[in-house]
């Protein structure tokens, strides 16, 4: 009976669980995070800020819908902001609804049918105009990079509704949601064509 019990708790050290922290060390050394967006500014906002990353939770994604063209996804990403002042990582919680119809191969595919040649001008602003997600973002829990420790803050949690932009402003939130399909349907969203 004992032997089954240090069974049972080798097996349960052996996966991440996060409870109350997470640490830059953990967010590059296991292997369930994965970097898919970094950015490096000197100032964004009022406050500088030297570096952005974006590491999503490839063990969190969960497929709530699937009923083609349209999916939606569930999933844990946690952005690491580095500022002249010190490290902090947000954790967020994303549902991303996916309307393929819009991605850019079935862009190019849809125009493509109307025009034997289209106007890559054309493809590209209705791209631009619909990107085919929208996302309901939440700020779960802000944490210091040093130590990964719980932070509180009277600044309120951020909670989104919108749809994403193809833009500069969107592209980080467009590589987690494309990072999410990729994890459930290994397939980027604009590489998917509906005909």
């Amino acid at each position: 009976m004992f032997r089954k019990f240090l069974l049972a708790c080798m097996v349960l050290s052996a996966f991440t669980v996060q409870t109350q922290a997470i640490s830059i060390n953990e967010l590059n050394g296991s292997p369930q995070f994965k970097n898919v967006y970094q950015k490096t500014d000197s100032y964004q906002g009022t406050y500088p800020k030297d570096r952005l990353i974006n590491y999503l939770n490839t063990y969190s994604v969960e497929a709530l819908e699937y009923a083609a063209p349209h999916y939606k996804l569930k999933g844990t990403f946690y952005t690491v902001y580095t500022y002249t002042r010190g490290t902090f990582i947000t954790e967020y919680e994303v549902t991303a609804t996916y309307n393929t119809n819009y991605s850019l191969g079935s862009l190019i595919h849809a125009s493509q049918i109307a025009q034997p040649s289209p106007s890559m001008y054309a493809v590209i602003k209705a791209a631009q105009d619909d990107s085919g997600i929208q996302i309901d973002l939440r700020e779960v829990k802000r944490f210091n990079g040093g130590d990964g420790t719980e932070v509180s803050s009277t600044v309120p949690l951020v909670h989104q509704l919108r749809p994403l932009d193809r833009s500069r402003s969107d592209q980080d939130l467009f590589a987690i949601a494309d990072a999410m399909f990729v994890v459930a349907y290994q397939q980027h969203f604009d590489d998917i064509v509906v005909k």
